[in-house]
C-alpha cells in the first residue's frame, strides 16, 4: 500500500506533520507504516526511509503502550502510543519513548488531550490563516507564497515551543527567528533592545506572525528592502491604573516610504483585529516622511506571560 495522497487540508496537515516535534507515524490499516516525521527519526537516529514498510501496533484502545519494529522485525522498540487522527486509509499516532509500563492512566490521558488540543488549535490557525490570506490575494502565485511563508513561520514557533513549553518563549529570541528567516541579523539591519520577557505559548504564536508580517512587508516595501536601511525593536513596560502593560515598538529607517494602500492587508489585521482579540491588547501603525513605525501595547497577564514570569 503505497501512502494516500493528501487535498487541501490534508495537504496542510501532513506539512505540519513534517515540521512537528512531536515525534509522529502515519500506519495503515495493517499497521505498516507509511510515514515518520524527522522527530522521530532523529530520535531514533535512522534514516526516515528505514521505517517505511516497519510495524507500529498500537492495542485497540487507541493509547497504551504499542511495539515499534523494522528492518524487518530486526530492530522493535516499545513506546507509548496515542492515535490523534483515523481515517479509512490511515491512522497518525505521536509517540513517546520511556517505561511504558509504568504509565499511569490519567498521566496518558492527559497527554492524549494536550496533544490533540494543540493539534486541533494548529489546524484551525492554519485553515484561518489560508482563509485571510486568500482574501487579500490577487493571484494563485500571490496566494501560494504568502500562505507558504506564513505557514513556515507556524512550523517555526511550532518548533520553538515545543523547546520552551517549561520556561516560555523569550520575546527577544522570537522576534529573531523572524528576522533571521528573512537572512536579516542583529547588529547589522535590525537592533533589538529590551528586557528579558517570556511569553505563554498562545501568545508566541499571535506575535511570531506578526513580526513575520512586518519582516515581509519590511523585504518588499521598506527599510530591510533598500541599501542602508535599519529596523529598531524596542520593548519595555509601562505601568497603568489597569495593571502592567508590555509597549513593543518597531521602527524602520532609510527605506522607501510607504503607502498605506501597500501595507494594508493580512499584516495590517494581526494588528490591528487579531491582536486586540486574542491577547487585548491595540496595534497601530504610523507612516511618516522616511519613516514607518508600528506600536504595539499589550497587558501583562497570564493571557500574555509565561506563568514562571
Amino acid at each position: 500500500m503505497t501512502t494516500p495522497s493528501p487535498t487541501d487540508g490534508w495537504r496542510d496537515f501532513l506539512a505540519l506533520f513534517d515540521a512537528s516535534p512531536l515525534p509522529q507515524i502515519q500506519v495503515g490499516p495493517n499497521d505498516n507504516i507509511l510515514r515518520a516525521n524527522a522527530a522521530l527519526t532523529e530520535l531514533l537516529g535512522i534514516r526516515p526511509d528505514r521505517l517505511i514498510g516497519g510495524r507500529l501496533v498500537v492495542p485497540a484502545s487507541g493509547e497504551s503502550a504499542a511495539r515499534l519494529s523494522w528492518d524487518d522485525g530486526k530492530c522493535e522498540a516499545r513506546l507509548f502510543a496515542a492515535v490523534l487522527v483515523t481515517t479509512p486509509d490511515y491512522r497518525v499516532c505521536v509517540v513517546q519513548f520511556g517505561n511504558v509500563d509504568a504509565l499511569e492512566a490519567a498521566a496518558r490521558q492527559y497527554l492524549l488531550r494536550d496533544v490533540q488540543h494543540r493539534l486541533r488549535n494548529l489546524i484551525a490557525s492554519v485553515r484561518s490563516i489560508f482563509r485571510r490570506t486568500a482574501a487579500t490575494s490577487d493571484s494563485v502565485d500571490h496566494l501560494t507564497s504568502h500562505f507558504l511563508g506564513r505557514l513556515d513561520a507556524i512550523a517555526r514557533i511550532e518548533s520553538n515551543l515545543a523547546l520552551a513549553e517549561r520556561h516560555g518563549l523569550e520575546l527577544h529570541d522570537l522576534i529573531m527567528d523572524e528576522l533571521a528567516a528573512f537572512a536579516v541579523r542583529a547588529g547589522e539591519q535590525a537592533f533589538l533592545e529590551g528586557p528579558d520577557v517570556r511569553l505563554r505559548t498562545s501568545a508566541a504564536t499571535t506575535l511570531a506572525l506578526a513580526f513575520h508580517e512586518l519582516g515581509n512587508n519590511s523585504i518588499k516595501y521598506g527599510a530591510l528592502g533598500s541599501e542602508g536601511g535599519r529596523v529598531w525593536v524596542r520593548w519595555w513596560s509601562d505601568r497603568e491604573p489597569a495593571g502592567p502593560v508590555l509597549r513593543i515598538l518597531w521602527e524602520e529607517k532609510g527605506g522607501d516610504s510607504p503607502t498605506a494602500a501597500r501595507r494594508s492587508g493580512f499584516g495590517t489585521e494581526m494588528l490591528t483585529k487579531t491582536i486586540p482579540f486574542e491577547l487585548d491588547g491595540s496595534g497601530t501603525i504610523d507612516w511618516t516622511p522616511g519613516a514607518f513605525k508600528v506600536h504595539i501595547s499589550l497587558p501583562m497577564t497570564k493571557r500574555l506571560l509565561h506563568p514562571s514570569d
